[in-house]
């Protein structure tokens, strides 16, 4: 039987394997599948195992986190990339990841399309529910996990919010009290982390907010200073996983000495990674099409720029500092109708270096959002 390749089915295959109609929350989705090669999951799973041997390696550890012996490793980590003609290349990290739950509810209503092609690394509820007890157990060995407090500023008004409530529902079948709470609801009693008479095992963390700044995140900040609670993703996740300067030291001299093997396939998948200085304005600029200028401290698609889209404004505040220039990997596209086309990036979701799932995320404009007709979160497939 002719295998068709993910590049063909891409471009010609206009199935729906989602009925948006079924879900409560059709905003957050495309009913379009995209396809991916057999390769390049391949690749991506090489990618994270080596990325991942970095980071526990303890010279990386003090780099990013300023001592070795980190404890949690984040729930919803994601590794996002785009492909190429070299494979799938790494736009960014996140560790504060949406999507996941929405993952596992688009993977238990796809339908089957092109001859039953099969979802890689498919989302079950067993893994997610076992990534919060592995990590309390990792800051509280052999204590039970009874109470999750879900954490985020204003959440019912946040634009995942439904995702929140898929959180707490799966938990809650399992029979772990599960909560929606605003970080004003946080309390401490008696060296206990509370909300309410309601004592909190575990906080998932889902302010942007990363560091704890806020003065609104002030008892927050101090359940994780005290070790009262679980809290994940926490400052030192962050710092790991998704502080945009790490990608940068692993293409500069001082990942030098890093195991070899693990570097070279890091490299391979990682565009190259610079921080802008005032000894190479000048050549960014002058080569700035082959660039994408992202802020170091920034998220969510915030303050970032296509080289080619640069006004001498715009370069005068980026070349101020603050920023980093990665080698600009153009987004592919997707066909999902003969008369609308796009872009994509392929999100795996990870706890450590297990994959818990793949979605593709489809869009237009320079930047993934929810808001154009057809994109959104797709399911995903292996092809040829």
């Amino acid at each position: 039987m002719l295998a068709l390749k993910a590049d063909f089915l891409n471009k010609h295959c206009h199935c729906t394997t989602l009925e948006k109609g079924k879900a409560d929350f059709p905003q957050y989705y495309s009913a379009y599948p995209h396809f991916i090669a057999r390769a390049h999951v391949a690749q991506i799973e090489e990618f994270i195992r080596a990325y991942e041997n970095l980071l526990v390696e303890p010279s990386v550890q003090e780099k990013f986190l300023g001592a070795a012996g980190m404890i949690e490793k984040g729930i919803f980590n994601s590794y996002d990339f785009h492909t190429s003609a070299t494979g799938p290349q790494l736009i960014e990290i996140n560790s504060n990841a949406a999507g996941g739950m929405l993952g596992l509810w688009a993977h238990e209503h796809t339908t089957s399309c092109c001859r039953n092609a099969r979802t890689p690394h498919p989302f079950n509820r067993e893994d997610l529910v076992q990534m919060f007890r592995n990590e309390h157990a990792l800051r509280f060995p052999g204590r039970e996990l009874k109470t999750v407090a879900i954490v985020d500023e204003n959440p019912d008004a946040q634009f995942f919010y439904s995702e929140f409530k898929l959180v707490a529902e799966l938990l809650a079948e399992q029979g772990i009290r599960t909560f929606i709470l605003a970080p004003e609801a946080l309390e401490i009693k008696n060296g206990i982390a509370y909300s309410g008479e309601i004592p909190l095992d575990f906080i998932y963390n889902r302010t942007t907010d990363f560091y704890f700044e806020k003065e609104n995140l002030r008892t927050l900040k101090a359940i994780y200073e005290q070790g009262l609670a679980t809290v994940s993703p926490n400052p030192q996740v962050h710092a790991l996983y998704a502080n945009k300067e790490n990608l940068a030291f692993f293409w500069s001299d001082a990942a030098v000495g890093l195991p070899e093997a693990a570097l070279k396939t890091v490299r391979a998948h990682l565009p190259q990674t610079i921080f802008v200085t005032p000894e190479n304005r000048e050549s960014l600029w002058q080569d700035r099409r082959q660039w994408f200028f992202k802020p170091a401290k920034g998220f969510g698609g915030k303050g970032v720029y296509r080289g080619d889209k640069l006004t001498r404004k715009v370069w005068e505040n980026i070349a101020g500092g603050g920023y980093l220039a990665q080698k600009y990997i153009i987004p592919d596209e997707r066909q999902v109708t003969q008369e609308t086309a796009m872009k994509f990036d392929v999100r795996v979701y990870t706890y450590g270096a297990k994959i818990l799932g793949i979605m593709a995320r489809y869009y237009q404009g320079q930047t993934t959002n929810f808001r154009t007709e057809g994109g959104g979160l797709a399911g995903v497939l292996v092809a040829a």
